[in-house]
């Protein structure tokens, strides 16, 4: 049988695997917490505004024997996620949202408007075409490139896509050879094949991060970059929480489905990492230092806080129509920067990180206000459609 070759960049996390009863067996031994209360608690969240999978009731430590059920009734799965997000930004008034989903044109267009962004050297694409950008048709004109012309430290990624999947960090090119951030070597053609075959929707090569040497002394130089939740109420945005992904040294790059890969909580109000976790569900553990550096983690500050949270709140004031956006900021050695905007973040991660439902009674009056806000939006929006046809109609 031909042997296929192991992919180049990284691929997506496999399914979620339904819980075993094994693993309830355990949750019963270790936590105290019954099999029938498991089922029953399972079944109470499954539905409403939680959606809560079976594989997310574990994974997210919902089964402690000392939550409360109306306190695990705060806890959101991916499907309870996406409900609260389209009721923040609601469809009528956010159809841009393909153009805040594009990471070549978003990006550049941060940058046309003096805000600090990551710096887009190429994009791989079969027919688009993005300005003044270098844009790769074909195998040969992406190998030419990482040989000839890519300034190292490069980091790729798809153009669209979520989760890290298909990113690398790509440290050097030596003759036909390029070196990962993972310590990995790939053959050029190889990897410009891959491109081609995997990424049909584009592929972009951004300059790599130097990221601050603070951060660098706790974590080590992968990057990890800041996740700052932003809501919009009538009185414009606000942060309402930030999380620091601390890659694993073997990762490419700081998502934390990646073995080893650490989520600590930083404070909204003064930038201090509070907890800090790896793993999920029964592997989970609060750590307070870093794994291989053996530096601290809880209790760093994170430093340009101040900066780091104006930049999020300017840059939603972008797109006021939207009631929430979760940023992805790096610290750079020279100040704060966007790496991407996502206009649906998955506040699981949040959820991980603090232990807490994202519903909690701190952010619920938050979430009504933005609600509210965007409702208003939304009627103010009717209302001049409406006003416009009829004087459409009376100028007949």
């Amino acid at each position: 049988m031909e042997q296929v070759a192991p992919k180049i960049l990284l691929a997506a996390p496999a399914n979620p695997i339904p819980p075993t009863s094994q693993m309830i067996v355990e949750v019963a031994r270790r936590d105290g917490v019954s099999p029938l209360r498991q089922m029953r608690e399972m079944w109470a969240l499954r539905g409403g505004q939680n959606k809560l999978s079976l594989t997310e009731y574990y994974d997210l430590g919902v089964f402690a024997a000392d939550m409360p059920l109306d306190v695990k009734k705060t806890f959101v799965g991916v499907q309870g996620n996406k409900q609260l997000n389209m009721r923040l930004s609601p469809m009528k008034i956010t159809a841009i949202r393909s153009f805040t989903n594009d990471k070549v044109m978003y990006t550049s267009l941060l940058d046309r408007l003096g805000v600090a962004t990551t710096h887009t050297q190429a994009v791989v694409h079969p027919y688009r075409a993005f300005g003044t950008l270098p844009v790769l048709r074909d195998v040969q004109a992406i190998t030419t490139y990482l040989k000839n012309e890519a300034v190292y430290p490069i980091f790729g990624k798809p153009c669209n896509g979520s989760r890290s999947v298909g990113s690398a960090l790509i440290t050097e090119c030596s003759g036909d050879m390029l070196r990962l951030g993972n310590g990995r070597e790939a053959d050029v053609a190889g990897f410009a094949q891959e491109l081609i075959e995997d990424y049909p929707e584009g592929f972009i090569f951004q300059s790599a991060i130097q990221q601050h040497p603070d951060l660098t002394k706790v974590a080590g130089p992968s990057i990890g970059t800041l996740r700052v939740v932003t809501l919009r109420d009538e009185n414009g945005p606000k942060v309402l929480y930030s999380l620091w992904k601390i890659p694993s040294p073997s990762a490419m790059s700081d998502n934390f489905w990646q073995a080893g890969s650490m989520l600590a909580h930083v404070g909204a109000e003064d930038g201090v990492v509070a907890r800090c976790k790896r793993g999920t569900g029964l592997g989970a553990e609060w750590i307070d230092q870093h794994t291989t550096t053996e530096a601290p983690i809880v209790g760093v500050q994170v430093p340009m806080w101040d900066q780091v949270k104006q930049l999020a709140m300017d840059a939603h004031m972008m797109f006021p129509e939207f009631g929430v956006f979760g940023w992805d900021i790096a610290l750079s050695d020279t100040g704060p920067l966007v790496v991407e905007c996502n206009d649906n973040p998955y506040h699981t991660l949040y959820q991980l990180a603090t232990g807490d439902g994202i519903m909690n009674e701190s952010f619920m009056p938050q979430f009504d206000a933005a609600i509210a806000c965007s409702n208003a939006m939304v009627k103010m929006r009717d209302d001049l459609m409406a006003q416009r046809i009829a004087d459409t109609k009376q100028s007949r």
